[in-house]
């Protein structure tokens, strides 16, 4: 089950992922000088975006305070707009970095305009250099080489959190952190070469109706990534929540028709096999993403990712993505959908004025 007219823009997509990784190090790098100038006598980051870019922000955000030391903030983009006291800080000085795929996404740019109007520097990222968003922002990290004819984000997700783990790395002077960011684009083809046939294993497994992903720390945001990947692309029931968060009544809900996948941590490592021990015994299928298997591992998961990069775990984040869009990618192909175009969705969102 190859590329057909149906979704022959996603697959394209996905493949190219290590090349989009690539030219996004070396594009943020030419920025280097002007992230440290922004963020000089910054006390506070806000992320921001909707949807997939959402998303992007929780997934990075973790990773910059990590290095950086400078305390971090995610919020929707209509919070911006709407409730903009209950995000920026009223004393300090504090960087928005708004983030949309396509730079016209209708909330992303008006938070922008009310963080300038407050008097706040921005920093863009998107995938159009002559996008709204890119030409009003202080200073813009423009993606080119990761945008997509698909309405559904896959080289443009992975990219842009790999744009904020870059932009971390350079402003917390961490060499060896951005040495392993480099490492990205090689392992990535060695996960997509390995890894394409498993999303095909599972697409065949029509038992599968319902889905589950869970993340901590660095992997909550992807967590949300992998969630709306299945509910863009396959139109079946999907959630995601922090790995311990899930015993808080969303197990409920697992039996043997649901994929439980964990997106592991090394912090939590321990914790997070019994978790997998736990839903094994509601009766849950188990996709495992990993770094390295054990076999503490291997006999509670049905399905498993390892990834095998050797990297710490705010690096090797977005090598666990690719295996998700083959699911995504051949599960939405079984069920006769087109994973380029997903019911009622559009490239990007334009609210009504």
């Amino acid at each position: 089950m190859e590329a057909t007219e149906k979704g022959r823009h996603t697959l394209s997509e996905i493949l190219n992922q290590p090349a989009a990784w690539e030219e996004t190090i070396k594009q943020v790098e030419t920025k280097a000088d002007t992230i440290k100038e922004m963020l000089e006598d910054v006390d506070q980051v806000v992320f921001t975006g909707c949807g997939s870019a959402l998303n992007v922000s929780y997934a990075f955000a973790p990773a910059f305070q990590n290095f950086t030391g400078i305390k971090t903030r995610v919020a929707p983009a209509a919070d911006i707009s709407f409730f903009p006291d209950t995000v920026f800080a009223r004393d300090g000085n504090t960087l928005l970095v708004p983030i949309s795929r396509s730079g016209s996404t209708t909330e992303t740019v008006a938070a922008c305009e009310s963080a300038q109007s407050r008097g706040l520097k921005t920093l863009s990222i998107t995938c159009y250099p002559d996008s709204q968003l890119a030409q009003m922002a202080t200073q813009t990290c423009v993606l080119e080489a990761a945008n997509e004819k698909s309405v559904t984000t896959t080289q443009s997700l992975t990219s842009m959190v790999l744009c904020g783990q870059v932009i971390s790395a350079i402003a917390s002077n961490r060499h060896d952190y951005l040495e392993g960011l480099k490492s990205l684009p090689a392992n990535g083809q060695r996960v997509l070469e390995r890894y394409q046939p498993l999303g095909r294993t599972i697409a065949a497994n029509e038992t599968i109706t319902k889905f589950a992903f869970v993340g901590s720390g660095p992997f909550y945001g992807l967590a949300r990534e992998c969630q709306l990947k299945i509910k863009e692309m396959v139109l079946l029931p999907s959630d995601s929540y922090p790995v311990l968060d899930f015993r808080h009544g969303p197990k409920s809900n697992v039996d043997e028709h649901m994929l439980v996948t964990l997106l592991m941590s090394d912090s939590a490592r321990d914790e997070e096999i019994r978790f997998l021990e736990d839903m094994k015994d509601l009766g849950g299928l188990i996709l495992t993403l990993c770094d390295k298997t054990d076999s503490e591992i291997e006999k509670v998961t049905d399905y498993l990712v390892e990834v095998e990069s050797g990297l710490p775990e705010f690096v090797r984040d977005i090598l666990y993505i690719p295996p998700i869009h083959f699911m995504a990618y051949y599960v939405s192909l079984s069920r006769g959908q087109d994973p380029d175009n997903p019911a009622n969705l559009t490239y990007w969102v334009a609210l009504r004025s």
